[in-house]
């Protein structure tokens, strides 16, 4: 093996020793693991630690895999595979709603739809897989976006911004004060800013170590939805973001808040 060879090795016996100890490891532990000199190891640890990679655990000097490297393994998750995870808890909703169900997914700096159930009666669909979902506009994409760290938000709030309805805000100001709200209170609503007469709610699937990655959502006319109290759609979206989360690679990891634990009528109908 050439030199170069040699050092992603070393790099890759770290992070697979990493993926064999979930409660995370010391450093002496690494170095047990491994085999490789102390010095070594602490060279391998800081430079992994500083591209994401791993990251230490809880603030302490445990090493765990680390966001960016969670991310990176969830982009990687086939779609045919979230639907077929995902499926039953979105035909479960289906049956209670009888509106269409749907899984939102980021990819790059797009939001995709890779999951969907529509209700044996729906004659016509409003979500398609593989539609992308703008971040100005779409439930499911505003519950995606608000959970990213600014850097990527600030990419992709520099492409344009299409005026879909007389009811979409395309103002940079006015879409960045719609993402702290949906990051301050867990849900995204899209009324008939994407599609005329068309309602979505969405939630962000939150997954240990990599983040929000998806989003799960309901669309319907909005003179349907209209007819369900919104917290009681919202408290659904959740717990179905809940169990979604634990079907999913990565497990449960919600951050509990006081949003988290009820929803007014006036909040969850902006």
């Amino acid at each position: 093996m050439g030199k170069e060879g040699g050092i992603l090795g070393r790099y890759a016996t770290v992070l697979e020793a990493l993926a064999a100890s979930p409660g995370g490891l010391s450093l002496t532990e690494v170095v047990q693991a491994t085999g490789f000199p102390r010095g070594t190891v602490h060279r391998l640890i800081g430079a992994l630690c500083g591209v994401g990679y791993i990251a230490p655990h809880d603030g302490r000097k445990i090493y765990v895999l680390g966001p960016r490297l969670l991310r990176l393994l969830q982009t990687g998750v086939a779609a045919s595979t979230v639907s077929t995870l995902a499926r039953p808890v979105l035909e479960d909703l289906v049956v209670r709603f009888k509106e269409t169900a749907f899984v939102g997914k980021l990819l790059g700096t797009e939001v995709q739809s890779v999951a969907m159930v529509v209700p044996d009666s729906e004659s016509q669909t409003y979500v398609q897989p593989g539609r992308v979902m703008p971040v100005h506009a779409a439930a499911s994409a505003k519950a995606i976006w608000a959970f990213q760290d600014d850097r990527l938000v600030d990419e992709v709030l520099v492409q344009p911004r299409d005026k879909f309805t007389d009811k979409t805000r395309i103002g940079e100001a006015e879409v960045r004060g719609a993402l702290d709200r949906v990051r301050r209170e867990g849900f995204a609503v899209c009324d008939e800013e994407l599609d005329p007469g068309v309602m979505s709610y969405a939630c962000p699937v939150h997954l240990k170590g990599a983040g929000v990655v998806y989003s799960i959502g309901m669309v319907g006319l909005s003179r349907r939805l209209h007819r369900h109290a919104p917290d009681e759609i919202i408290t659904a979206l959740r717990g179905a973001a809940d169990e979604i989360s634990r079907r999913l690679p990565g497990g449960l990891q919600r951050p509990e808040s006081a949003e988290d634990r009820g929803f007014t009528m006036e909040r969850a109908g902006r």
